[in-house]
């Protein structure tokens, strides 16, 4: 029978962060450990949830420890999960849990919601005994402060990031906590395939930096960043409004169910979110019933990890 696996760690420059390296790591490390859940336990659920969680506990990615925080200097974590058997479950604006994807499984296995956001999220987090968010590292703190001076001398490229500075120019309360700003959306996610055909896809985010806060991008929403079917298994990345915009994992699916080609069906997804938001704004991962993987994104870089025909372990920062 045939199995896949494929990791992302975001999409944009990765030009200027201080910890790529380390996030090549834990690319690395993620990808080979989720490999042999896969093997051993021979669940493509269990192999994403043990791949994003890996991802979520390093503290080098956008997820779980090492989330960014949002422009008052908090943090809100988004998480979502999906098979083609029926699991589905989601959780948003999460504050207090180290790992949103154990949540949202919960959510799917255990609770007859789709999505639970915020107080109540992490309500169900304490009382199923999950573990604390940690504070933030030292390079996200770092990070965060250095890119304050960034906003204020008008150094942004991003017409997303404009605009919230626009917000914060006609609000006047915001500026006490502006900080940060970076051109990288580094949620993480991974997509696999197992022996009885059963297809999983997982994504996990502290989102967009310097969102507003209550804000909710598409990591929690099936469709947009993440979707899992009985051909195919998706997981995005990049800026959330734009991925909502025009729900890439949900088109490949249907491209997929019209029996286009699985790389071919990529190939449109990426052209039609070129044509209808623009460069430099998403990218995703998938796997097909076959065991076929795949990647695209329109972005500089995009940092993914997976296995090979041959059982190689494969990572790099896709140029």
């Amino acid at each position: 029978m045939v199995k896949a696996l494929i990791l992302h760690g975001g999409a944009g420059s990765w030009r200027a962060s201080k910890v790529k390296e380390k996030a090549l790591e834990t690319m690395k490390k993620c990808t080979a450990e989720a490999w042999t859940e896969l093997i051993k336990k021979g669940s493509a659920i269990e192999a994403v949830v043990y791949a994003v969680k890996c991802m979520e506990d390093s503290g080098y990615l956008n997820a779980g420890v090492g989330s960014v925080p949002d422009i008052l200097g908090n943090r809100t974590l988004d998480a979502g999960i999906m098979t083609s058997n029926g699991l589905l479950g989601a959780v948003a604006g999460v504050t207090r849990t180290k790992n949103p994807i154990i949540l949202a499984r919960i959510v799917a296995e255990e609770t007859p919601h789709i999505i639970i956001g915020g107080y109540g999220a992490d309500e169900l987090a304490v009382a199923k005994k999950l573990p604390l968010l940690p504070p933030p590292p030292k390079h996200v703190i770092e990070r965060y402060y250095e890119g304050l001076q960034k906003l204020f001398k008008g150094e942004i490229k991003s017409e997303f990031w404009k605009g919230i500075w626009r917000f914060i120019e006609n609000n006047k309360d915001y500026l006490e906590a502006v900080k940060e700003i970076m051109d990288v959306s580094d949620t993480v996610g991974a997509v696999a395939v197992d022996d009885n055909g059963v297809l999983a896809a997982a994504v996990s985010t502290g989102g967009v930096i310097f969102k507003l806060p209550g804000r909710i991008g598409d990591s929690p929403i099936p469709g947009a960043g993440f979707y899992a079917d009985e051909n195919v298994a998706c997981s995005a990345t990049g800026f959330g409004e734009r991925i909502i915009e025009t729900m890439p994992c949900r088109m490949l699916s249907e491209l997929v169910r019209q029996s286009m080609k699985f790389k071919d069906a990529i190939n449109e997804v990426i052209k039609h979110a070129n044509e209808l938001v623009g460069t430099n704004t998403m990218g995703f991962i998938a796997v097909s019933k076959d065991g076929e993987i795949g990647w695209a994104y329109n972005t500089e870089a995009m940092l993914i990890g997976y296995v090979s025909r041959e059982g190689e372990i494969v990572t790099d920062f896709k140029p």
